[in-house]
């Protein structure tokens, strides 16, 4: 028997029309995971008006002024492309739906998210995933299932058995679950969009409160990995579930977001 309706209420699944391959091997994992999830619908960046995005305050006029320049000109990994500006604006319409669903519930569950190049481990189960959740500190709003650890700082920020803080130098979206208040977080620090979607989830950190806040005009900051003052994001209060449950299927699948790979 089926566990995961007790450790969260619904499972999103973003997948591009365009893409039918990729959901087909997303449905084979859920099948074998007795996992129900939906479809969510991609928003395709191709296909959105960045101007008109910029006219309703959703991305700012730097941000619409990099997304012009040409590739070679754009900071990799933190500049909006059509493929990013899809990405982020799929995730927060998830996130306004999740808060709409949990609206008047005491004590809502979380919400599972997952990209459709999401490759689960094969040992990941229901029981595996209720374990791990028990060494989640329970201030927890933002859980990554998985991800890359590009600054190679990450072991500095273990917090519990299989549990990690979470900062800067950790990318992805590929899997994550989110609360309610989470979801809210996640909406208030992400309009209007400057940069990549995980930019935004990572930047309001400690250091950046000692600093008085993000200052919207300014560039990302990287903060130097110092073993004894590891920023860690705050809002949304989140933690990274290491080592992973899940890993983009690069094998398989390019990435839609860096320009690089488009």
């Amino acid at each position: 028997k089926h566990r995961w309706n007790g450790l969260f209420q619904g499972a999103y699944c973003i997948n591009l029309d365009r893409r039918p391959e990729r959901w087909e091997f997303m449905r084979a994992q859920f099948a074998r995971l007795g996992m129900d999830a939906e479809r969510f619908a991609a928003v395709d960046g191709r296909s959105v008006d960045v101007h008109q995005l910029a006219e309703l305050g959703l991305i700012t006029d730097l941000a619409l002024q990099r997304y012009l320049l040409p590739d070679s000109m754009k900071l990799f990994g933190f500049d909006l492309t059509a493929g990013a500006v899809g990405c982020a604006l799929s995730h927060l319409f998830i996130w306004k739906d999740i808060v709409r669903r949990a609206h008047g519930q005491l004590d809502p569950l979380p919400f599972l998210v997952v990209e459709d190049d999401c490759a689960f481990d094969p040992a990941f189960d229901e029981s595996t995933l209720e374990q791990r959740l028990q060494h989640v500190p329970s201030d927890w709003e933002f859980l990554f299932l998985g991800g890359q650890d590009l600054q190679h700082c990450h072991h500095l920020l273990e917090c519990g058995n299989g549990v990690r803080r979470h900062y800067a130098g950790f990318k992805e979206t590929t899997a994550y679950l989110v609360t309610a208040a989470g979801a809210r977080a996640c909406l208030e620090v992400s309009i209007p969009l400057r940069w990549q979607i995980d930019t935004h989830l990572s930047e309001n950190d400690t250091h950046a409160i000692r600093r008085g806040g993000i200052d919207p005009k300014g560039w990302p900051v990287i903060s130097k990995c110092d073993p004894n003052d590891m920023p860690y994001t705050v809002k949304p209060m989140s933690y990274c579930l290491w080592p992973p449950c899940v890993a983009q299927h690069r094998d398989a699948f390019a990435t839609d977001v860096q320009i690089c790979e488009h």
